[in-house]
Formats: C-alpha cells, structure tokens, sequence
C-alpha cells in the first residue's frame, strides 16, 4: 500500500473514530429519560435502601423520580453522591455510566424545575371577618347591616381579628352565616310576607343630648338617628323611651325644667328628614303609668329600603344655661340630681324602637333591588328570557 494511502486510511479511521467518541458522548449528554431513571432506583438502589436493611438510614421504597420536588432534601444526597460516583458503591453491581448520569441528570432537572416555581405552602382556610362581612354586602348588596347582630365576635391574635390560624369555623359558627344570609338576602329583595318585628336603636347614656345629633333635622337636640332598613311596604309604629330619676319621674321634669304644661317638650319623629310625627311630652309621666315613660306613635306608612330614621326633641334655646352648678358636658351624668334646685335637667331619649310591618301593601323598588335585577318582565312571556339574562 502506498503512503498516500495509508495516509487516507489513517485519516478516514481518525475521523471515523472522532465520529464514534463524539456520538458516545452526545448520547451521554441526551435528555435524561424517567422510566430508565426510575428503574435504576427500583432495581439497583432500593437493593439497600428499603425499608428492611435502611443503610445510610435511607429509604428509597415508594421513592418517585417525578416527584423529587416532594423530597428535595433526599434528591439533593442522591444527586451529589451519584455525582462523586461514590453510588452505587465500590464492589456492587453497578448500572452502566450512562444509565447513572441520567438518573442524576433526571433528579437535578426535576429539582430545578421546582425551585423555579417554589411552592408557597398551603393557603389554610380564611373566612371574612365581621367588618370585611358588613362591607362585602354593602358594595354588592348597597345595604349597610351590622354583622354583630348577626355574628359571634372574632377571635384575635395578636389584636388582629383577620388571622386565618384563629378563624376558626364551627358547626355554630356556620349555622349563624346561613342565618345571616337568609334575613340578609330578605331585606336586599324585600319580603311580601313579613310578619312584624321590632328593631331598637339605644342611645348611649355617655353622649350629651344638649346638642345637634348628626343625621336628625337641624333646629333639634339629643335623640337617635340611624339607618333603617325596611323589609317592604307597610304600616310601622314608633316607640320612644325616655330616661326616669331613681324615683320614677321622667328625667328633665324637675323644678328647673324648661318645659312646663303651657309649653311642653317635644320628640320630633322624621324619616329621611321628612317630619312624620311630632309627640307632646307630659311632664307628669312615671315609670308606673300604663306605658311607663313611652310614647308611642300611630300607625305610618313607610315604603321598603334603607330609610334614615329621627327620634330628636325640638331645641328651645341656643346657648349655655346659667346654673348655680356649672353645667356639665356629661348631660345624663346623673339621675338623681334633676329635681334639685340650680340644675337645669332636660328630658334624654333611652331608645327608640319601630315595630312593623302592620300591614304589607307590597315591594317598592330600593338601592338592593337595582342593584340585584337587571330585567324586569313585563308579561308571562318574558319571565323566562328576563331569568336567562
């Protein structure tokens, strides 16, 4: 053979042999493949690693490659001793080279694969709080409710009452959330067959009731105003109760009282400013009378929906009183000193409490109903596109 010749063949084995090495180690280098990683676990690892012998205090039994994101400190210790080649040890039956290295390479793409997308943990359960309940119906129900009449008080840590390790959800608990939702969703749609209830707003005896109470018409004093919702179109009746001295008079009737038989004190009944009643207040009244010292209305027509509701006495004078004692801030300070002389005492509401409906006469339309019906049929025939909609 000539040298020419010999030389093309040394260089065609030269190239075929690069050829052999360079696809040897692509194929070392290929997309490490699951099922023949998990089936070295299977027959070569758990020889040692099972349940029974547990050497190196490792368990391997029930061990998924997929599922090393769920093991993470175990595919860890796999990955850096299949690395060193300290695994499957010296002296044992070992899988081929290329065989170990895709088990490494599976283990290492399933544990990066996880730690690009950590997970967070569990979202344990997490209710609404009272104060999250109250504005939940407000913005989708446009009705203002009080979740403690309702609801239990929350448990807090920390001074917070929005922890989800303390919202705790008891069989008590969820009966009293349905219960809300019933009576909640009746006041937003209106009740046709509401039967009468009594509802009672009570003044604080640390407020002073000399001045304006925000909400009830200018030119009054004390009393109550809030927010009521009626369930529907009716008769309602409105009671108010004043305070009494220890001795049962009415509080405010004493000698320096203002009001006198000529000119008696007034309560001013008014929904959404609107005078509906105006009630003379005998001096006289006593905790032993018939009806106490409650004064009553009669029977007031009043539509469904959210209404604002004044219980007020007409103001009779502007300004300070000039009393031997020096008028206190505390206007309800004391129930005991109105009779006395140099102390100008004036009547205090307790509460005011609106009772109805008498008498359904229907369903008017309210911020609730807007807000939950967006058709209105007209005739049977279009009831049920109307509930399609």
């Amino acid at each position: 053979m000539s040298a020419k010749v010999r030389g093309q063949s040394a260089l065609s084995a030269l190239v075929i042999g690069i050829g052999l090495s360079t696809g040897t180690a692509l194929l070392a280098q290929a997309p490490a493949t699951l099922e023949t990683a998990q089936s070295v676990v299977d027959n070569t690892c758990e020889r040692c690693h099972n349940d029974r012998t547990r050497y190196g205090n490792m368990s391997l039994e029930g061990f998924s490659v997929a599922n090393v994101h769920e093991r993470p400190a175990l595919g860890e210790a796999m990955v850096r001793k299949l690395r060193a080649g300290l695994m499957p040890p010296a002296g044992t039956t070992r899988p081929t080279g290329a065989a170990l290295a895709n088990l490494a390479a599976a283990l290492e793409t399933g544990l990066d694969d996880a730690a690009a997308i950590p997970n967070p943990g569990r979202r344990s359960f997490q209710r609404l709080n009272r104060a999250e309940y109250e504005r939940s119906i407000r913005d989708m129900l446009a009705l203002e409710i009080s979740a403690s009449d309702y609801l239990p008080l929350d448990t807090k840590s920390a001074n917070f009452d929005n922890i989800a390790d303390t919202q705790l959800l008891s069989p008590t608990l969820m009966d009293a959330y349905l219960r809300a939702a019933g009576e909640i969703s009746r006041l937003a749609i209106g009740n046709r067959t509401a039967t009468p209830i009594e509802s009672t707003y009570r003044v604080t005896r640390w407020v002073s009731q000399r001045e304006h109470v925000e909400g009830a018409p200018y030119g009054s004093r004390g009393g109550v105003s809030a927010l009521h919702t009626f369930p529907a179109d009716g008769t309602f009746t409105f009671r108010v109760s004043f305070h009494h001295e220890t001795t049962g008079e009415l509080f405010g009737s004493g000698r320096a009282a203002l009001h006198t038989a000529e000119h008696p004190e007034q309560i001013e009944i008014s929904i959404d400013g609107e005078r509906v009643a105006l009630l003379d207040i005998d001096r006289w009244m006593h905790v032993s009378d018939p009806d106490g010292v409650n004064l009553r209305t009669d029977p007031i027509v009043v539509t469904a929906g959210p209404h604002q509701v004044s219980a007020a006495f007409i103001r009779r004078f502007e300004g300070p009183a000039q009393d031997l004692i020096s008028p206190h801030e505390w206007s309800l300070s004391s129930t005991s000193v109105a009779n006395a002389y140099g102390f100008t005492s004036l009547p205090h509401l307790r509460d005011l409490a609106i009772r109805g409906p008498l008498e359904v006469s229907g369903v008017s339309d309210t911020p609730s109903r807007a807000r939950i019906f967006s058709c209105r049929p007209t005739d049977a025939a279009s009831e049920h596109p109307c509930a399609r909609d």
